[in-house]
């Protein structure tokens, strides 16, 4: 069990990566579309992400951690690692996927490609702690 939880906590990545991602695609956003000045855009950027997003953050963290408890606790076998972080990714961007394509809006496209990068950047930790 310790093995999985290690592996859960790995997620570390995943968040980063978003965060980032839909940071600077928020500020930028503000900047250029909507015409704030930088210190409206820092502001309200840091706002959406942390405050309006609180609710994307923690359905995500209990969303992927149990994904990850339930795909690693019965099989660890390192060649099925790249399809569990695969499945884990298409289950979690399907709804993004559908946003982006019935309200276009190219955050969620942001939001899916920088998850996608995280699954792939997390995959040489989840390989060493299977190892070890």
């Amino acid at each position: 069990m310790q093995v999985v939880l290690k592996i859960v906590l790995t997620n570390w990545i995943n968040f980063l990566v978003i965060f980032l991602a839909l940071f600077v695609a928020g500020f930028i956003s503000a900047v250029v579309k909507d015409k704030f000045n930088f210190n409206e855009a820092l502001f309200g950027t840091t706002y959406s992400m942390l405050g309006y997003g609180m609710i994307f953050w923690i359905g995500f963290f209990i969303l992927i951690s149990l994904l990850d408890i339930l795909l690693f606790s019965f099989n660890r076998q390192q060649q099925y690692t790249t399809y569990k972080l695969a499945f884990e990714w298409l289950l979690i961007s399907s709804p993004f996927i559908y946003w982006f394509f019935k309200y276009n809006q190219w955050i969620f496209l942001v939001a899916i490609v920088a998850f996608l990068i995280g699954q792939f950047l997390r995959k040489p930790y989840i390989f060493k702690i299977l190892l070890s």
